[in-house]
Parts: C-alpha cells; structure tokens; sequence
C-alpha cells in the first residue's frame, strides 16, 4: 500500500472537481492509501454544497479526508499552502480541478517511479495534452530564457513527435505535480508575490533547482488539460495583467541566475495556433 497525500483546489467548478474527485476515489482499488485535501476557495454557496455532498457521500475510498473551506479567494499559492501545511505523505500530487485524469493508475504510477529511481527528484510532471485535442501537446514542461521569458516545450506539435525518454526541466506546470515531502519541507510554501496566480509554479522549480533538487517531466505520461478555467473568469484579477505584473517581478527577482538556468531562446516560445500551422 502506497500513502499519498492529494492536494485540489475549487472555485465555483464542483463539477470539474468531481470528476477529479471521481478518478481518484477508484485509486483506493489500486494499492493507493490517500490523504486527500481539498480546498474550496471562497465558493457559491450552491457549488459549496454540491461539493460538500460528494465528498460526504464518497469519504470512505479515501484513507483520510481534510475539506477546507475558505470564505474568500485564498489564490493557488494560497490554497495549495494550506494542503502543504495539512500533508502527512513523503508524497504530494499536487492537481488542478480542471484535468481529465486517466481511468485507471499507470500515470500515477509512473510518476512515483520516477521519483522512487531517482532521490534528486523534488518534482516530476507528466506531459500536458490539450483536453479537446489529446494528440497536440500542451507542454513538456516549462522553458525559460536569459531574460526570463516562459516557454511551454513542444508546444502545439504532435504527441508522436516528442520523445518518450524523461527530461530534466526547469519547471513544469503545477497543473499535475508529484512532489517530495523532503523538497517541499527544505524549500517552504508557494510564495505570495505571485498571488492569485500565475509564475508561482515557476518560481517553486526555480527555488528548487536552487536548493539542489531536479524537476523532471515524462512524456511517457500524458494527461489531458482543459486550461485556465478559474484564472480567466476571476473578477477582480485580469488575467493579462497579472501574467504580466508576476512575469516582471519574476524577471527582476531571478535576473542574476536566469542567464545561467535558460534552457531555451526567444525562437523556441510558441503562443500561436492550436496545432501549429
């Protein structure tokens, strides 16, 4: 039996976040004992019950069952702190509700493996696909320039063009992480400079590439990625100019070391068309 702790964060999507729910429910027919943690970011007080009712409904295929709910939008550096602060497991998959998680283990699987062959690993992700186009790749991680510009690796090619062998990274999206008690304990929480959203999951690789750990993605797993369900309808943030405010003090944070962690030039960054054209 492997023990896992799960962190899923929710705004006003119980749907999306049960059907995650649903994929991880089955795990505990598969050898997986999990913590399971989910925080509700201020939600409607109809989509707060939808929740609460499943997870009520549904508490016995979980090993342990923490639901957090906040009466205001605690972002997700906030709300994945709280499950950090909440985890018991050498293990963290950290999800965002908006995934479309395979039926059965193998992906999960894979991911613990990798982290089991290699204790350098802080973070393996696994190759994000497009939800309504799963042949097209959404990134094999993340890439950054000397100026640190983000790039998401192979963008909008073929799946069947990327290679299937591993690949040490400078950062992958948090949409999918497995991450390490042991980093995560020696590198801290996700850091509120990047509140609500967007460059915290970069800036947390780079922190801990910096305290000598790896992040890793496998192509070998795929996991299809709606994208962007919250962070494009959140009122009071736009989600433009918070990409741009964070990706500024992201740059000016990390300008020392950025020339020396750049694994890609301005060419490689792709924003164009789904597939390319």
């Amino acid at each position: 039996m492997r023990y896992l702790t799960v962190s899923l964060l929710n705004i006003d999507e119980a749907q999306l976040t049960i059907n995650v729910l649903k994929k991880l429910a089955c795990l505990s027919q598969e050898d997986w004992a999990i913590q399971l943690i989910v925080v509700d970011n201020g939600s409607r007080d109809d989509q707060l019950q939808q929740l609460f009712d499943w997870l009520k409904a549904n508490k016995d295929h979980f090993a342990e069952m923490l639901f957090v709910a906040s009466p205001r939008n605690l972002g997700v550096n906030g709300g994945r702190n709280v499950a950090l602060k909440l985890a018991s497991g050498d293990r963290i998959l950290i999800l965002d509700n908006d995934l479309v998680l395979p039926d059965d283990s193998r992906w999960l699987d894979a991911l613990w493996q990798r982290m089991e062959d290699n204790p350098q690993i802080g973070v393996v992700g696994p190759m994000l696909v497009f939800a309504d186009n799963p042949d097209i790749v959404q990134g094999v991680g993340i890439g950054l320039t000397d100026q640190g510009r983000v790039g998401y690796l192979d963008r909008a090619q073929p799946v069947s063009s990327v290679s299937p062998t591993p690949v040490e990274v400078v950062a992958t999206p948090a949409a999918c992480w497995l991450l390490r008690r042991e980093a995560q304990q020696g590198v801290g929480l996700f850091s509120d400079e990047y509140h609500p959203m967007q460059y915290e999951d970069v800036d947390y690789c780079v922190r801990l590439g910096q305290a000598g750990w790896k992040t890793l993605c496998d192509p070998n797993v795929r996991i299809r990625h709606i994208g962007n369900v919250t962070t494009y309808t959140l009122e009071d943030h736009s989600y433009a100019r918070t990409s741009v405010r964070h990706g500024m003090h992201f740059r000016e944070k990390w300008a020392e070391i950025l020339p020396r962690i750049a694994t890609i030039v301005e060419e490689d960054i792709y924003w164009g068309p789904i597939p390319r054209v």
